[in-house]
């Protein structure tokens, strides 16, 4: 258990070295869960104390629109997962469901969140997570505002063709904003 939460710490403290007081104190603050496919993380509308760190598995994020769902991104392997509305104590504006069973750390924000007023590590751990996803949004922005659906099908593959082998593709033809038919037929090329 200690090795997959030093791995986990490992990842967002790059920059520095947390003190050993530090990762214990985190340590606190995570457990280890394993769930099946379909699962739901967190719900829509829902307010929730926790963000995850995905040790195995995949994760979809969506949001209903008019009562179809809009995939929002996917996330695997040493992602996080989580909404920072829940950060901010405010509901969840997306789904969060479990495309492939799955392990995660569980990272409790409640009991975590008051400490980045009094240690500087954590506070730098917990900017660094944050960071890290500001610009996977910014990114995320970019690719849906200034490509066209081609565009954003090259650069999945690209940068991302583990997501054709593990994701459905009704999630990835909604996430590329597409019909699945014109995915299919992107494919074909």
């Amino acid at each position: 258990m200690d090795i997959l939460f030093d791995k986990f710490i490992q990842q967002y403290s790059t920059n520095w070295q947390l003190s050993e007081k530090t990762k214990t104190e985190i340590y606190t603050h995570l457990t280890i869960l394993n769930f099946d496919k379909k699962y739901i993380l967190i719900r829509e509308n829902q307010y929730h104390d926790f963000a995850y760190f995905v040790i195995t598995g995949a994760v979809r994020s969506y949001y209903l629109k008019d009562g179809i769902e809009v995939n929002t991104w996917f996330a695997f392997e040493n992602d996080m997962v989580g909404s920072l509305h829940n950060f901010r104590n405010l509901p969840s504006r997306e789904t969060f469901e479990l495309v492939e069973n799955t392990s995660l750390i569980s990272i409790n924000l409640r009991s975590l969140k008051p400490l980045i007023y009094s240690n500087i590590e954590i506070s730098n751990f917990i900017n660094a997570i944050i960071e890290e996803y500001a610009v996977f949004l910014e990114d995320r922005i970019f690719n849906s505002q200034l490509m066209n659906s081609l565009e954003r099908y090259e650069a999945l593959l690209k940068n991302e063709p583990h997501v054709l082998k593990r994701i459905p593709l009704t999630y990835i033809a909604s996430y590329l904003n597409i019909s699945r038919e014109t995915l299919s037929r992107l494919r074909g090329k």
